[in-house]
């Protein structure tokens, strides 16, 4: 039988993407809960890329197979590989009536009703801006999350980057004294600047490039803000630090979006030091896969995708993003030092990122992006590659 560390080692050297066998057990125990590609990336609180990674690999050595549908199965050598390695399938146990988010929506059902037939006329979603929104439902979650908290009712709001229409949402809700979003896609500008004029609600819209300074009267004037930042590190420091930036003073709020489907835990760890060692400021909530995204229709653009098999194309939602909480305290900053503007969007996490675009993964692997055979994999490892 294959050896279980080649596997991982495999992955690693495909992906550049870290992958211990405590990495490949998890990716397994998803794999064998399925039902489909995507429904274990979720399970599997790993990247994407490194979720398929393996599940080509196990493919190719006869551990697992995918029908037609795209549901996925163990075959029996995979099934006593697993049993070997005493994994069960992944389990959820979160509460039902909440989705694990330990909220209720039930004082905003009117607004979330009339945002729901707002916002089904949207502009589509599109790469240039790493746009993909999230669900009606989670929109409202997150406005009541915010006021659970005490950062929204009477509150000044800014939401920076809203292809989710959160200002919008929040407009409608008139729990917020003021809202104001800062977005750079003239669509959305304009779709908001129509459907608050027509719902008579108050909403300040500013077309707005982030990579720039904050415009005239936006720095410290914010009670709270709201992002759903670019998975890039680049990206997610710039949309972060002009957050931080908005608030006005220690006590104050923002709230943003974190995927694991993107992020790896190493990106985590990397932006959590960020906000606390170089923002000065605190991580009070982070709640795992509040948000959930509706399927765009680029993600074959981003995603070699098949009619049939392993990378047949999502028919349910899968994307889901943890939600962040920080509070600022006395001495909090935003911080943009050595930030790089160049891939601000894309990074090799990304969904969108190719082997091609860059050439700095943890190993040092050969030029040729076929990928590796798990022999020249041992020959790496080995020192004879």
């Amino acid at each position: 039988m294959i050896r279980y560390n080649d596997i991982a080692q495999a992955a690693t050297v495909r992906t550049g993407l870290e992958c211990s066998q405590a990495d490949l057990d998890r990716v397994l125990a998803a794999l064998m809960a399925g039902p489909t590609l995507w429904d274990a990336t979720g399970l599997a609180g790993r990247p994407f890329h490194l979720v398929a990674e393996i599940a080509a690999l196990l493919e190719e050595q006869g551990l697992l197979a995918a029908g037609n549908s795209g549901v996925i199965r163990l075959t029996r050598t995979g099934k006593q590989l697993c049993r070997a390695r005493g994994l069960r399938p992944r389990r959820r146990y979160r509460c039902r009536p909440c989705g694990g988010r330990g909220i209720s929506l039930n004082r905003l059902k009117q607004p979330l009703e009339r945002f729901r037939q707002l916002a089904a006329s949207r502009p589509d979603p599109v790469p240039e801006f790493d746009q993909a929104y999230v669900t009606p439902e989670t929109t409202m979650a997150r406005l009541v999350l915010m006021a659970d908290r005490g950062d929204l009712e009477g509150k000044d709001l800014l939401v920076l980057g809203d292809d989710d229409l959160m200002g919008l949402a929040a407009a409608l809700t008139g729990l917020p004294r003021r809202v104001t979003v800062l977005e750079i896609d003239p669509r959305l500008t304009n779709f908001m600047e129509k459907a608050s004029r027509s719902e008579g609600i108050s909403l300040e819209i500013i077309t707005h490039d982030l990579a720039k300074p904050l415009p005239p009267g936006v720095a410290s004037s914010f009670d709270a803000f709201f992002t759903d930042p670019p998975d890039a590190p680049g990206g997610m420091r710039l949309f972060l630090s002009r957050g931080i930036e908005a608030l006005r003073e220690a006590g104050t709020a923002g709230y943003f979006g974190l995927t694991v489907i993107e992020s790896s835990l190493y990106r985590w760890r990397e932006l959590q030091r960020y906000l606390v060692l170089d923002c000065h400021v605190v991580i009070t909530d982070v709640i795992a896969d509040f948000s959930t995204y509706v399927n765009w229709d680029y993600l074959g653009s981003t995603v070699k995708l098949d009619q049939e098999g392993l990378f047949r194309p999502p028919q349910e939602e899968w994307y889901r993003s943890a939600l962040y909480r920080l509070e600022l305290l006395p001495g909090s900053r935003s911080c943009l030092d050595g930030l790089d503007e160049k891939g601000l969007y894309v990074g090799r996490e990304s969904l969108a990122w190719a082997r091609d675009m860059e050439v700095a993964p943890m190993l040092e692997e050969p030029q040729s992006t076929r990928p590796m055979t798990l022999q020249e994999v041992e020959n790496i490892r080995r020192g004879d590659g």
